[in-house]
């Protein structure tokens, strides 16, 4: 499978890194109430956390891309 272009890669990751885990704090508060919705988007973040790990150095997403 052919990695994104490199510039894509790392805003794939920041969002992954920054969207959910916001939102679901934000809707979890809403519905969960405050002390809830914090840890529902603690508990969205870890994963999140793990799998742009994942994608950074285990898949190699942080080197250049070659143009051979």
């Amino acid at each position: 499978m052919k990695r994104p272009p490199f510039i894509f890669r790392y805003i794939i990751v920041a969002s992954v890194l920054i969207l959910p885990p916001i939102l679901s704090a934000h809707f979890g508060s809403i519905h969960l109430g405050r002390h809830n919705g914090v840890l529902l988007g603690f508990c969205v973040g870890i994963p999140c956390v793990t799998w742009a790990c994942w994608k950074l150095f285990i898949d190699g997403w942080r080197e250049e891309d070659d143009e051979n």
